[in-house]
């Protein structure tokens, strides 16, 4: 039932006829009650949907941009640039360009650095950090050539000369075609003594590589230093605010889950000072690693992400050694085992 309000005035009677005859009289207004009420605010039911509905726009917005732009945010190519600025004949090592194509048909871009008496030599492929170039690694892989190491330096794709842009998927083609590359070069290497390096990124794509049967059949053992057990566990640990929104990433990095599948020898480094993937993430790796032949981790009490090397000296020189030296030993004992117990 609707309210009026009846405007009305006490008129006295004898004035009514002469009121009535007035040419602007009018008989009393009846309004509607609404007409006149005051104004009410807005309802706070009708508020707080507007602002769950512009925190949704927000929210959607930023899930929308880190599910488009993720590889953006996980590699930095250009960082501090793409353009190699030095080559390793500027370190005094000699090498050849080597370009390989991935499964996919994309071309990457790879250095072999090679020993004077190079099959005389064990190799290390060397798989960089999520940022810059090759270029930027050539004072560490000098450290490798100065310990007697053959090194192939894998460029992935979008990364350096090579084609394409990288993804979790992609990277892992490089490193295969990286290491059928290699097997294919007995001309200059002893491919029976190819091992593995990675650093941060590099050593979950290390870790991937030597994944499968077939290619731990062609190693002799894996050098990781300051990685991650995955990209999940890293949001986690260190961007907790954007945890709700894992299910979107599509570079996963399971290292946990790799390493625990690989029947080769490991050597662990962890800088414990690294600033960048928690040195604890180190440890998850390494007690995860139950199939591993033999592992051994080193800790650099001074050592942070990408200069663990440079600190730890020698004493990462010599544990790099050392671990190569046992195991070529165990290789070549389980290989004339093998010989022996051969029909």
């Amino acid at each position: 039932m609707s309210y009026t309000w009846l405007i009305s005035w006490n008129i006295p009677s004898g004035l009514t006829p002469f009121i009535s005859s007035c040419p602007d009289y009018a008989p009393p207004l009846i309004l509607p009650w609404s007409a006149i009420r005051p104004s009410r605010p807005p309802c706070a039911m009708n508020l707080l949907h507007s602002l769950v509905l512009a925190t949704g726009s927000v929210v959607g917005s930023v899930l929308a941009a880190l599910y488009v732009f993720q590889e953006k945010l996980l590699y930095h190519p250009t960082l501090p640039t793409r353009r190699y600025e030095k080559k390793p004949d500027d370190y005094a090592m000699r090498y050849t360009d080597a370009h390989i194509v991935a499964a996919d048909g994309v071309r990457i871009h790879a250095w072999l650095i090679t020993q004077p008496r190079s099959t005389a030599a064990a190799t290390f492929l060397y798989f960089h950090g999520n940022a810059g170039n090759l270029s930027h690694r050539l004072p560490d892989v000098r450290a490798f050539f100065a310990s007697g190491f053959n090194v192939l330096m894998v460029s992935y794709r979008g990364y350096g000369e090579s084609e394409g842009s990288p993804t979790e998927a992609g990277i892992k083609l490089d490193a295969a075609a990286a290491l059928a590359y290699a097997l294919d070069r007995s001309d200059v290497l002893d491919v029976s003594r190819l091992y593995l390096f990675g650093r941060s990124i590099g050593a979950a794509c290390a870790l991937a590589a030597a994944e499968s049967a077939d290619a731990q059949n062609s190693l002799r053992g894996i050098v990781v230093e300051n990685t991650f057990t995955s990209i999940d566990d890293m949001i986690d640990q260190v961007m907790p605010a954007i945890s709700f929104a894992k299910f979107l990433n599509r570079n996963k990095w399971n290292s946990f889950a790799a390493v625990g599948k690989i029947a080769l020898p490991i050597l662990f480094i962890s800088g414990l000072k690294d600033e960048l993937c928690p040195p604890d993430h180190m440890r998850s790796l390494h007690r995860n690693a139950e199939m591993a032949k033999f592992k051994v981790f080193l800790t650099i009490a001074e050592g942070t992400h990408n200069d663990t090397w440079w600190i730890g000296g020698s004493q990462y020189r010599e544990a790099v050694e050392d671990f190569v030296r046992r195991a070529d030993s165990e290789g070549r004992n389980a290989a004339a085992a093998a010989e022996t117990c051969s029909p």
